[in-house]
């Protein structure tokens, strides 16, 4: 077991706060630019400066919500091989400035919130709740812990809509908890794969298996990929089906990196693979260029 400092470095101390706030996992934020995306407000300047207001107060707040789980995982962390170093585990950060440090990013988010209106804020309250929920009780029950995970995934989608005030559409929803929990049953997947002793890594992890793991990713991935289809032939351009291609290769590409890679225990390895990359920006590229009619626009302007 690792020997717990007790000298007090504020360098040492604010990187490790910053470190606890998870800046790589900011990513998961970018769901909620879905909403001004597909609700065609991409140069709407008042829809992003509500948008990013949006963003800083989800962010600020899903900070608040790892350094309060690190707390009350700490001992547990302690006789971890890798969550040991994480800065309040090892005491890089002492926990009451942990909490200090934690309820003030809680507060300045839940003050943006509020700026941007009483919606906004019941929907980061009601994200807040369910992260308590999690890490005091639900994370330990078998597969309640990856549907949660999924959850917090949608309420940054609603979140997003809710902050630019336009229609909420149920596909966006639909499209969001199934992608997110193709994610989360890949990570699962993966930590079975790499633990030794599973249950050391996360206690319910010794209520799983790999085939049931893989089945359940077949059914959710084959789910996910008939409701984007569907999204898609329902838009009013059934220009939309050119995306279907990028949509396929995306979910057949995480599927193989769940089971030849180690790197799909974290979601951010669809930024970190070349092929999951260039797919994600092409599709980007032509969704948007369908949805805004680039092309006739283009046709236009050569006319």
């Amino acid at each position: 077991m690792a020997e717990w400092s007790q000298t007090v470095n504020p360098v040492s101390i604010t990187t490790g706060l910053l470190r606890e706030t998870r800046p790589w996992q900011w990513y998961k934020q970018g769901v909620m630019f879905l909403g001004v995306i597909f609700s065609k407000n991409l140069l709407n300047a008042e829809a992003w400066i509500s948008l990013l207001i949006g963003v800083v107060a989800f962010t600020a707040v899903a900070g608040a919500t790892y350094i309060f789980n690190d707390i009350n995982d700490l001992e547990e962390d302690r006789n971890h091989t890798e969550k040991q170093h994480r800065p309040i585990a090892s005491g890089q950060v002492p926990v009451p400035v942990a909490v200090v440090f934690g309820s003030l990013l809680a507060l300045v988010g839940l003050g943006a919130a509020y700026s941007l209106g009483p919606l906004f804020l019941a929907v980061l309250l009601a994200y807040l709740s369910q992260n308590a929920l999690y890490s005091l009780y639900l994370k330990q029950v078998v597969f309640v812990d990856v549907l949660i995970v999924a959850i917090g995934f949608v309420f940054r989608a609603i979140a997003g809509v809710v902050a630019i005030d336009v229609f909420l559409s149920p596909w966006l929803i639909v499209s969001t908890f199934l992608l997110a929990l193709v994610l989360a049953l890949g990570k699962r997947r993966n930590e079975l794969k790499v633990s030794p002793d599973p249950e050391v890594c996360r206690d319910v992890l010794g209520e799983y298996s790999k085939q049931n793991i893989d089945q359940l990713l077949v059914m959710t991935m084959a789910t996910l990929l008939m409701a984007y289809s569907l999204y898609s032939f329902s838009r009013t351009s059934p220009a939309m089906l050119a995306t279907l291609p990028f949509a396929f290769f995306g979910v057949f590409r995480y599927h193989h990196l769940v089971h030849t890679t180690n790197i799909a225990g974290q979601p951010e390895c669809l930024f970190t693979d070349r092929p999951s990359v260039v797919n994600l920006i092409l599709w980007g590229v032509v969704a948007i260029a369908i949805l805004y009619n680039v092309p006739e626009i283009a046709i236009e302007v050569i006319r």
